[in-house]
């Protein structure tokens, strides 16, 4: 009867930890822009390429960093550390080569697969893809 009580309070504390551990929210993009059109003034038709990452930790930004289009897209992807939450992102991949993301997060051993979307983008002058990946878990 004893060994069973012990038994159950180990189990109630791990799943009792667990509960409290903290939300941990991951958003990436790697975005790809094609300027066509520069409307009635003179400009430089042109590409631009955007990627970045938003860390928030029960709702709460963490990490925001741009400019890693090189990194993400089709990189070595990018290692995290902030907040005492580390993580290493997966290069997302190439809009317009690629068909869709590729989402993963390493922390520690596991791997989060996240969920990814594809967005194209159509706007007067403006085409391009947008490579977005959302992944959740307790940190």
């Amino acid at each position: 009867m004893l060994g069973s009580i012990s038994i159950l309070s180990v189990i109630v504390t791990v799943f009792s930890a667990q509960a409290m551990g903290k939300d941990c929210h991951l958003h990436t993009t790697v975005s790809h822009r094609q300027n066509s059109a520069c409307g009635a003034g003179s400009c430089i038709a042109g590409d631009t390429f955007i990627g970045s990452g938003v860390l928030k930790i029960d709702g709460k930004v963490k990490w925001n960093k741009g400019g890693n289009w090189d990194k993400l897209s089709n990189g070595k992807g990018v290692d995290v550390d902030s907040n005492g939450v580390k993580f290493h992102i997966d290069a997302l991949g190439v809009p317009n080569l690629d068909k869709k993301p590729k989402c993963a997060v390493h922390i520690g051993d596991y791997t989060n697969l996240g969920i990814g979307k594809t967005k194209d983008i159509g706007l007067p002058g403006v085409v391009g893809t947008d490579f977005d990946c959302d992944h959740d878990w307790k940190c």
